[in-house]
């Protein structure tokens, strides 16, 4: 079962704000560098911006109700043109999905590595009841659809394969008509806001690293010092 709900909550990284996401802390130890966690501060920016880049970016669109279900069926491998559709699944469809949450959205990864990459569009029969509540997004195992879908008038199907993951994109608010979700005046400057505390964040843990480096600095040379005022006795 692959949960799209919780890839939102671990979207770590998204080309659109890439500049906002928050660079890993370098903690210089006597075994050498390492990895420490972000301050309170950092962790707060961290969060508010992976809220903003699941609400915006690529992929942030809302599809008309016309759209019943989204399928994509594509190799488990990156190999033979599968890397496209991996990352717009792993990327694309979290927004996507989000701003689409009654709208269900399955992924089958069985298929061979030669195969070809698919999507497949079901557009609802204009006579079927809308759906209604929060869909699954699930993994299955083929293409077909079950009976606790809307029923579908027609399908458009993609060909992903040696596709980019903005092709696709491209491709489906094409076939789909989506409107793509803009960015407002308030997440304008809340962008910028937190542009301008992660350059505070990395400029106060540069300044508390060369700190740190000098005191060693120091630490050492004293002792050297006193090794050699000890071995002159």
């Amino acid at each position: 079962m692959v949960s799209l709900l919780q890839r939102m909550r671990k979207l770590q990284t998204v080309r659109l704000h890439d500049r906002l996401l928050p660079r890993p802390l370098l903690t210089s130890t006597a075994e050498g560098t390492s990895l420490s966690s972000p301050p309170a501060a950092d962790h707060q920016i961290d969060l508010n911006t992976q809220l903003l880049a699941i609400r915006l970016g690529p992929g942030a669109a809302v599809l008309p109700k016309e759209i019943s279900r989204i399928h994509m069926r594509f190799a488990p491998k990156i190999d033979g043109g599968h890397m496209g559709p991996r990352k717009f699944w792993r990327h694309e469809l979290v927004r996507l999905k989000f701003h689409n949450p009654a709208i269900p959205m399955t992924l089958d990864r069985t298929a061979a590595q030669t195969d070809p990459a698919l999507m497949t569009v079901f557009f609802a029969d204009p006579e079927a009841s809308p759906t209604s509540g929060a869909a699954p997004t699930t993994s299955t195992s083929g293409d077909k659809e079950p009976s606790n879908y809307s029923p579908s008038s027609r399908t458009e199907t993609i060909d992903m394969t040696n596709r980019t993951q903005e092709n696709i994109l491209a491709d489906l608010i094409k076939i789909t008509s989506a409107k793509q979700v803009e960015a407002t005046q308030e997440e304008l400057e809340t962008l910028r806001s937190l542009e301008e505390q992660r350059l505070r964040s990395e400029r106060d843990s540069k300044l508390s690293l060369e700190v740190r480096e000098k005191k060693k600095r120091e630490e050492a040379l004293l002792a050297q010092a006193r090794g050699d005022v000890a071995s002159a006795v």
